[in-house]
């Protein structure tokens, strides 16, 4: 896996077989988190399966925030931003 694409694709892939029923994600949660993932792999510091998990955790114990709090645990910032 090289590109972006290809890297969305096998997280998504690996979503769908259950990678993210430990986090007891409701119908949808699983989903929202992979999407957001997809809409901002540009700025995130790293696009890997563990930066899924990362970001469904923030999605299970901050749910009213966890876009916010992603955005400061795992996206690039300053100058380092695309």
């Amino acid at each position: 896996m090289v590109t972006e694409r290809e890297k969305v694709l096998r997280i998504r892939q690996i979503a769908k077989v259950g990678m993210l029923d430990t986090f007891a994600c409701q119908t949808g949660e699983g989903e929202e988190v992979v999407g957001f993932i997809d809409d901002q792999k540009k700025k995130l510091r790293e696009l890997s399966l563990r930066t899924v998990l990362k970001i469904a955790d923030l999605r299970k114990s901050f749910p009213n925030n966890w876009k916010e709090m992603a955005e400061v645990t795992v996206m690039k910032t300053g100058r380092y931003a695309a």
